[in-house]
């Protein structure tokens, strides 16, 4: 028989070429198996595209191909395949996915892709094969109930500022393991109470979460998000430690077929360079085959009751076209806004850290800004009003950038920038700029003092906010409490009043308790490092002394507020 066709090729699990495929098909999430018990078992289904001159038969270009050392089998499928199909055609087989109950659907399409003489490689044969399998449920989103059931387990490893909403939200739909190594924050969590203040004690009783310090729990998970944190080392490099131990922690107690999500921020690549090797290595399971891996950017807002877990936009990405898909489809069942699908799991991890670079970047324009402006006494408020007045004018405001997220992500980037072999001038600068912040206030706090002629003695300094922002208890990284530890240094008197804060913690670190508002003493300067929306500035008066200065750093206080006879500076 002559004619044009595209060939139906099996290839042996023997083969070199077949062992090749096999792995970069593990790699994307797919393993084929036999689509028919009377046959033998192979390893893998491929469709080699090539449009045969009318002169080859079926059986010249099989001899072809299998002299190229590719080992061919079945010829009597194959041959019998053939006779029933047409170039103008196409040819529809059925496949199993390894491990699960749902049908892959393989087609061989009339058209001329790879031409007969060109070379065959593994990674043809994969991109062909690639082009070509597609999951019956990407192409149905009506179906997605028999594609993640909430009867299925979420697993939340981290129960913080971020961990504690993802548990929250997924509970909604299914049921949660939140584990924690922190003893004393899940027995916390266990009585109704929220140690980051973020959900009461009703949210959290008719939340279907189980709160745990047991890993082993993880086991029934069908998906396990990581939400710890990464924060950055005493050199401004990235400090893996908490995703690492995370992750040994998570393969000690992986189930095969479990899908793995980090929420995270990392740089570009660290999920498939740092993370999967740990998660293989402690569940002796193979990713891509075993268990699956993908990643889901944190975009929690701490203190911010309108953007929230379930309505802020939600990036996914997975290491495959099908765990993309169930991704999609878990979130999609908790998330109201929009969940986005990222082409990979490593522009999904840079769309991240460059979210919270931009600020820092805009941030330190406003700051270097202020200080221009400072020098020309022309005031920045003043200033940023006017520009604002343009559609297109971006609305940053100067001030101190800590916390967890913008003060550290830039670096996550910065390093990762390097071992690229570029050195990011911008963002160091940015971070350069905003980390001179904290001296720049303090030698203010100086300067101000020795123009009004302030006795050292007798002076008197109180602190508004020990917290990174305002509305929380989290004061990692916070600058204001980097303001503080100078002022101390300095050997001035200072008192500290935030109403989020332990007041013990405050003490065990700087020797100094947290004051409530109305015990505070008058001083002489009032530095609002944190305007935290408890403060009530119509009782700023109450602590200032007769001839007083306020530095408002955010320029968070009406001028109304300020007593005639008080000094208000701010950036």
């Amino acid at each position: 028989m002559t004619t044009n066709f595209d060939p139906l090729i099996m290839i042996s699990e023997t083969s070199q070429l077949s062992q090749y495929v096999a792995q970069k098909l593990a790699k994307t999430g797919f393993e084929i198996t036999e689509f028919d018990d009377k046959h033998d078992v192979v390893s893998i289904i491929l469709f080699l595209y090539g449009r045969q001159s009318a002169k080859q038969s079926s059986f010249e270009l099989l001899e072809k191909i299998q002299s190229s050392s590719l080992k061919i089998n079945q010829l009597f499928l194959i041959r019998d395949e053939m006779t029933r199909y047409t170039p103008d055609e196409e040819l529809r087989l059925q496949s199993v996915m390894k491990g699960s109950n749902y049908t892959i659907e393989l087609v061989i399409r009339p058209h001329s892709i790879l031409e007969t003489n060109t070379e065959i490689t593994g990674d043809k044969l994969v991109n062909q094969l690639l082009r070509h399998v597609v999951h019956p449920l990407s192409q149905s989103t009506s179906r997605k109930e028999i594609f993640v059931n909430e009867t299925e387990r979420i697993g939340v490893v981290g129960l913080g500022y971020v961990g504690l909403p993802v548990a929250v939200g997924f509970s909604e739909k299914h049921c949660v393991i939140g584990f924690d190594v922190d003893d004393k924050k899940i027995a916390k969590l266990k009585s109704g109470k929220d140690p980051s203040e973020q959900f009461s004690a009703e949210v959290l009783a008719q939340a279907q979460i189980d709160f745990t310090t047991d890993a082993k729990n993880l086991r029934h998970c069908a998906c396990i998000v990581v939400a710890v944190p990464t924060p950055i080392s005493a050199s401004n490099e990235p400090d893996f430690s908490y995703l690492e131990a995370a992750s040994q922690l998570i393969g000690e107690n992986l189930a095969p077929e479990t899908v793995v999500v980090y929420e995270s921020t990392v740089y570009p690549g660290a999920t498939e360079e740092i993370c999967c090797p740990i998660l293989e290595n402690a569940s002796n399971l193979k990713v891509g085959k075993d268990f699956f891996i993908g990643y889901s950017p944190e975009r929690i807002n701490p203190g911010d009751k309108e953007h929230t877990f379930k309505t802020i936009p939600k990036i996914i990405a997975g290491q495959s076209v099908y765990v993309t898909e169930w991704l999609y489809h878990l979130y999609q069942g908790v998330i109201e806004a929009n969940v986005y699908k990222a082409s990979s799991i490593k522009v999904a991890e840079a769309a991240k850290v460059v979210e919270n670079t931009q600020r820092d970047i805009n941030i330190a324009f406003m700051n270097e800004l202020s200080r221009i402006f400072s020098q020309l006494e022309i005031p920045t408020k003043d200033v940023l009003e006017a520009a604002g007045t343009k559609w297109n004018f971006l609305p940053f405001t100067p001030g101190l950038v800590g916390g967890h997220c913008i003060g550290v992500d830039p670096y996550y980037l910065i390093h990762k920038s390097r071992l690229a072999g570029y050195e990011p001038n911008l963002l160091t600068s940015a971070r350069e700029v905003n980390e001179s912040m904290v001296d720049h206030i303090t030698n203010t706090v100086m300067q101000q003092i020795i123009q009004h002629q302030f006795s050292f003695n007798d002076l008197k300094i109180t602190l508004l906010g020990a917290t990174f922002k305002e509305n929380i208890g989290d004061m990692r990284n916070s600058k204001a409490l980097s303001i503080l530890e100078k002022l101390l240094h300095l050997g001035l008197s200072v008192q500290l009043c935030d109403p989020h804060v332990d007041s013990g913690t405050v003490k065990d670190m700087y020797g100094i308790s947290s004051t409530p508002f109305p015990e505070l003493e008058k001083a002489d300067i009032v530095i609002i490092t944190v305007p935290h929306n408890v403060f009530d500035w119509g009782q700023l008066n109450n602590v200032l002394k007769e001839k007083s200065i306020v530095l408002d750093i955010k320029s968070a206080v009406p001028s109304s507020y300020i007593p005639d006879n008080t000094v208000h500076w701010h950036l």
